[in-house]
């Protein structure tokens, strides 16, 4: 006999965490800060969408010939006693439209697109309790990413509301990323592993930098991935003099480290990105960029936890524990 709660379908999902920062207009410092422009913003959404209305986003509208990127908040719900807003965005999916199998049948049948659009849906949380704001997103590989997020709170709170000049999402990591910006002395190797197709969302002056030769060999030959290992020193032996460390690749591995710090939408275009490198007391360490980030994995009843107030209440407890950690 099965025993009971044998048919719940678990599914592991990801949220991961950035801090979000809203700089105001010069000469509006007093007035506003990230605390208060989120609180501006969300509240303007939110009355959007309770009247029925949307606020809709095309992330390429200045990129010609470029698919159409079109995202719009679906929900902004103030959670005030815990300062907090429960959120959810959703991208409209553009180029070929996915086909349905019927329940009986193996067969395809199009879905029918005069009942709407196609959407895909990422729920995040924001927390401005403390002195700074704190970013929960789910990791939803077919739906909005921070980058898409970032881009359309910018949007919202520069060109419509006029509140905020810039807006930086900056992702928490654990302590390896700014343990190898500190220790790193040498790098030994790194390996890389990227879609052709994502190095276009890289930073422009990273990819001229860096991955011109590899972005346009996957134009060219249009592999589904590209790996890159570079050994710079023979494994098992230490360095002897100043002189064989490579002060270049050590500038590139900052540079980049630094850049996914800062900028973490750059971290979404790397299948793989690992470095080798010697610290300064001469022990060779390994960092994992992909394993480095802060996160909140729960396992969540896809088929009955529907509503957004389920979800938020299964990551609750560690986003208390997270935002609680922070000085």
């Amino acid at each position: 006999m099965d025993s009971i709660g044998s048919n719940i379908d678990l599914t592991p999902i990801t949220f991961h965490l950035y801090s979000l920062r809203f700089e105001p207009y010069t000469g509006q410092q007093t007035k506003h800060n990230s605390r208060s422009i989120v609180k501006e913003i969300m509240t303007y959404l939110s009355r959007e969408i309770q009247q029925g209305k949307g606020y809709l986003v095309n992330r390429h509208e200045k990129r010609d010939k470029a698919p159409q990127r079109e995202l719009f908040l679906t929900q902004a719900v103030f959670m005030h006693k815990e300062n907090r807003v429960r959120c959810s965005i959703a991208l409209l999916r553009s180029g070929r439209i996915p086909m349905l199998k019927p329940a009986d049948k193996f067969m395809l049948i199009p879905l029918d697109k005069n009942q709407g659009e196609i959407a895909e849906q990422t729920h995040f949380y924001i927390d401005y309790s403390k002195g700074r704001c704190v970013l929960c997103v789910e990791f939803n590989y077919h739906g909005p990413r921070v980058s898409d997020i970032e881009y359309y709170l910018r949007n919202v709170a520069r060109d419509k509301l006029r509140v905020s000049k810039v807006t930086e999402v900056t992702m928490f990591m654990d302590t390896s990323l700014d343990k190898t910006l500190a220790e790193l002395r040498n790098v030994l190797n790194i390996d890389i592993k990227v879609q052709p197709k994502k190095l276009s969302g890289l930073d422009t002056d990273v990819v001229g930098q860096y991955f011109t030769s590899l972005s346009s060999f996957g134009q060219k030959i249009q592999p589904k991935f590209l790996k890159l290992e570079a050994m710079f020193q023979t494994q098992g032996r230490s360095i002897q003099s100043s002189t064989e460390i490579n002060e270049e690749a050590n500038k590139m591995i900052r540079n980049l480290l630094t850049r996914f710090k800062s900028k973490p939408y750059n971290i979404d275009c790397f299948e793989n990105f690992v470095v080798k490198y010697e610290d300064k007391e001469g022990e060779e360490e390994v960092f994992n960029l992909l394993k480095g980030k802060k996160e909140i994995i729960v396992e969540i009843d896809l088929k009955t936890n529907r509503s957004e107030r389920q979800w938020y209440e299964l990551i609750e407890p560690e986003l208390n524990n997270f935002v609680d950690s922070l000085t």
